[in-house]
């Protein structure tokens, strides 16, 4: 499978690059610099050149994939949005990554709780959240209006690849 990477050159994309490879996966990694991009060719990766904020890259990209997963910005709304209208109707799966600070409180280490949140937990982000809780739902409900196979994962651990890969 072709998979369009943003963040390749991070923690998170950089792991998922890896394993993906391992995998048999062919992995398109967006990345800002030259330096970057020669790294990732080492690897395996066809690297892109460019950011999150070149839309036109972005979407070329995105639409000669098969599979888009963005672990670059959890909060850049417009990488998002391009993603999900050059998807909408393909069927093809997107993965978004946010983080399980979405459920954060400012408690600062002065309460316990025993708290469990599930999909389906109802909360109320703290402000500095809000606007990645917001891009979580919009990705969450294009699975069902847009047509696209659209899963957000809050990286916590080592079952990260494998709740991907399930959903390619």
């Amino acid at each position: 499978m072709k998979i369009f990477l943003t963040g390749a050159s991070g923690y998170i994309g950089g792991s998922l690059a890896k394993k993906l490879i391992e995998n048999g996966h062919s992995v398109l990694g967006l990345v800002r610099s030259q330096g970057k991009a020669d790294q990732l060719q080492k690897l395996g990766l066809d690297p892109i050149l460019g950011s999150l904020d070149d839309s036109d890259i972005v979407t070329e990209v995105a639409r000669e994939a098969d599979a888009v997963i963005n672990a670059a910005n959890s909060d850049h709304g417009p990488i998002v949005e391009a993603v999900l209208k050059v998807l909408a109707g393909t069927g093809k799966p997107f993965v978004q990554t946010s983080g399980s600070s979405i459920v954060c409180d400012d408690a600062r280490g002065d309460s316990e709780s025993s708290r469990v949140f599930t999909d389906d937990t109802p909360f109320d982000p703290i402000p500095q959240k809000a606007a990645r809780v917001a891009i979580d739902k919009l990705v969450r409900k294009s699975g069902i209006e847009l047509g696209i196979r659209a899963i957000v994962i809050c990286p916590s651990g080592p079952s990260l690849l494998e709740a991907i890969e399930k959903n390619l």
